[in-house]
């Protein structure tokens, strides 16, 4: 859970957490000093060229980049850092993109070696002719030991080094002082035409980068003392309310580091950066806030007092959403920009192999050309390029690389879903005989037949292993006899996955035999359920006595769990997924509904920050999928992407129905109605979303079961 994902990235996260150590508790002696100071740390910090490295090599800079700043920010907010660190870097920033070269030339060089401290003041009430300022500039994060000043006036930004500053002694954080300035006539070193737009962006995006780090610091702190605490005579960390205020705690930290890694990446000047930095200004620095305060409530009584760290956190976090908050609404602007049809869909940088796979699947797309849909089916299952992730003869073998060209290049082909289907045919896969790959596969990729999973029970609902269907001993195979439910297009299926018990003597999660069953058999009732919308997708499925020959037992007798398991992890990398699931439509499907509201600034808002929700989710899935193509571990990220979508899409249903008003309840809206309907499935089909939040906790977080169920 960090910015770092490549290997030069985390090796400067490695280097920067251990030169950082100890920097909370300077940052805790300034709380009840009066004056504040350089922190010792800061010749080191300029040493190492951290200051410099945004700074072009000509300006004395080290002539990296935002995401190499992001990362350093991201761990000065971990530890909570005393002094002027990101006012520094973030008037270099500015500087080296919107001033003019004598600006550079002139102030860079100080700035890079630490020589000079800047800082940047976004408030709106100055006023400049070119030569002088005047003016109230409100707080300036860092004014207190700043000696260069860049200051929004209108459009532009003045550079000025004369101010009139006041440190006020009800700061609420003392370990970084900010200070109210005002100009009289102040002489300009030198303006900055149209910077104003620049100074924002780069606000949003490095306050992102620290507030990220604050999140995840949060996070583990909270995760640590819940794992120790004891009340009632175990961990609280056993307790589910704790488990769910962590589960959220995590999703929110995840989609914090998400956007403020996409936002230091975006290309400069572009509407892509400006939706980039309007998204982690969204997400990340309010997570902060959140984090800041969850770990308080977490912490119980001794997270409120002056001793604990907790409230240096909260200081830090909302001190810094209120300087954001200057930069404007970033919910609004993420609206206004993709009404404008400004779009931020990022690719990953590939390697130099993805050229071959891009010439080779570029001419196979080319050869679909006068082909009918069944013919592009079968050509597709010949060539791989249907299941690319697969070995052969079905698949492609595909690196997370190739993976990643394929739906590049495929983009605007008709590429057959295999749904369901696809998770139970690779599992055959993965644990079939050779007489079942021949028998099953094949068929399932053409579309000849249908698979369903029956798996959940009357009794069981996410607990998957509560299997109360059994399977008794006959000659040739098994008598099948029970009952599932919520078998998503079993009415339409050829054949079922089932879990069924055939021994009952061991544990739960033993004794479980995985079954391919002919829906189409002697004692199957399929008989479906009409769900809330009117619609019948789920079904219930009656097993009577059926019979099961060994030849369609899957994996070994009583091994089923272990096969059970592998389908519901079968996954391919892909960063073009993570949408409102199979809605029809996303959250700015909702901006012409905001912009007919009665209240339309506020309904935009609300319409903006289901945008920035959505975008940020899907950083999710290109984090993954850049994990993969480095060959590094998983990251948490697609063990949070189920449960975030499901609430998410929920939350963006419930908001069309609002705006809707009466055309939603009286026909004149029906696909919102519908939609909404039919989202209330989602936070429980796959497992509910309680259960993930016990999962989350338990397997990412490491908090410890229950001990009266386990």
């Amino acid at each position: 859970m960090a910015l770092a994902i490549t290997d030069d990235h985390r090796t400067l996260a490695e280097v920067a957490r251990s030169a950082l150590s100890g920097q909370r508790a300077a940052a805790r002696a300034l709380l009840d000093s009066p004056d504040e100071a350089l922190p010792a740390i800061w010749k080191e910090l300029a040493a190492l060229g951290w200051l410099g490295l945004a700074v072009p090599e000509e300006h004395g800079g080290e002539g990296a980049g935002l995401p190499e700043l992001a990362v350093v920010l991201e761990e000065l907010g971990r530890v909570v850092a005393p002094g002027p660190f990101l006012p520094t870097v973030l008037a270099s920033a500015v500087l080296a993109e919107a001033g003019t070269p004598e600006l550079r030339a002139a102030l860079l060089p100080g700035l890079a070696d630490g020589s000079r401290v800047g800082a940047v003041g976004l408030g709106p009430g100055l006023t400049h002719d070119g030569t002088t300022a005047s003016g109230d500039a409100g707080l300036v994060l860092g004014g207190g030991l700043a000696e260069v000043f860049l200051l929004v006036a209108g459009d532009d930004v003045v550079v000025v080094d004369a101010v009139t500053r006041s440190v006020p002694d009800s700061l609420l954080d003392r370990t970084r002082r900010g200070a109210l300035v005002t100009l009289d006539a102040a002489p300009v070193l030198g303006v900055l035409p149209g910077g104003a737009a620049v100074a924002r962006r780069l606000t949003r995006v490095l306050a992102a980068a620290e507030a990220a780090g604050i999140a995840t610091a949060c996070l583990e702190t909270s995760v640590a003392y819940v794992k120790e605490r004891r009340q009632f005579g175990r961990t609280v960390g056993t307790f589910q309310a704790v488990k769910h205020r962590a589960a959220d705690l995590l999703v929110d930290a995840e989609l914090a580091v998400a956007a403020a890694w996409d936002a230091s990446r975006a290309p400069a000047g572009t509407p892509d950066a400006e939706l980039a930095a309007a998204v982690a200004a969204a997400r990340s620095v309010p997570a902060a806030v959140r984090a800041a305060e969850t770990m308080i409530q977490l912490h119980g009584g001794i997270g409120f007092t002056w001793e604990h760290d907790a409230h240096l956190y909260l200081r830090r976090a909302i001190t810094l959403a209120a300087v954001v908050a200057q930069t404007g609404d970033a919910e609004r602007d993420a609206a206004r920009l993709v009404r404008e049809g400004v779009t931020r869909a990022p690719d990953l940088d590939l390697p130099p192999e993805a050229e071959a796979h891009r010439a080779a699947a570029r001419e196979f797309v080319a050869s679909l050309e006068g082909k009918d849909a069944a013919g592009r089916r079968a050509a597709m299952v010949e060539s791989g390029y249907l299941v690319p992730h697969w070995p052969p003869p079905w698949g492609r073998d595909a690196s997370a690389t190739e993976q990643l060209v394929i739906e590049q290049e495929f983009r605007g082909v008709d590429v057959p879903g295999l749904g369901i289907t696809a998770w139970n045919i690779q599992t055959i896969m993965q644990h079939g005989t050779p007489e079942q790959h021949e028998r099953w596969i094949r068929d399932a990729l053409l579309g000849v037949t249908e698979w369903c999973q029956l798996f959940s029970e009357p009794g069981a609902g996410s607990d998957a292993a509560a299997i109360s269907t059994r399977g008794v001993r006959v000659d040739g195979g098994w008598r099948v006899t029970g009952q599932k439910v919520w078998t998503t297009r079993a009415h339409e299926s050829d054949w079922g996955f089932a879990t069924v018990r055939t021994d009952s003597s061991g544990a739960k999660h033993a004794g479980i035999t995985m079954m391919a069953i002919d829906l189409r058999a002697e004692g199957v009732d399929v008989r479906p359920l009409r769900e809330l919308t009117g619609d019948a997708l789920f079904n219930e499925v009656f097993l009577d006595d059926v019979f099961v020959p060994d030849a369609d037992v899957v994996g070994e007798v009583g091994q089923g769990w272990r096969v059970a398991r592998a389908t519901l992890g079968n996954e391919r990398v892909s960063i073009g997924g993570g949408g409102a699931g199979t809605l029809p439509f996303r959250a700015k499907d909702l901006l012409p509904l905001a912009a007919a509201s009665p209240d339309s600034h506020v309904a935009e808002k609300e319409v903006g920050a289901l945008i920035t929700e959505d975008l940020a989710k899907r950083l999710l899935l290109l984090r993954q999928a850049a994990r993969a193509v480095g060959g590094t571990e998983p990251g948490p990220e697609g063990n949070l992407n189920k449960l975030f979508s499901s609430e998410h899409s929920q939350r963006v249903t419930s908001l069309g129905v609002r705006l809707a008003g009466t055309a939603a309840v009286a026909g004149g809206n029906e696909l919102v109605m519908r939609c909404y309907l039919w989202a209330r499935c989602i936070t429980i089909a796959g497992g509910t979303s309680e259960i993930a939040r016990n999962q989350v906790a338990e397997r990412l977080l490491g908090l410890p079961r229950d001990p009266l169920v386990s």
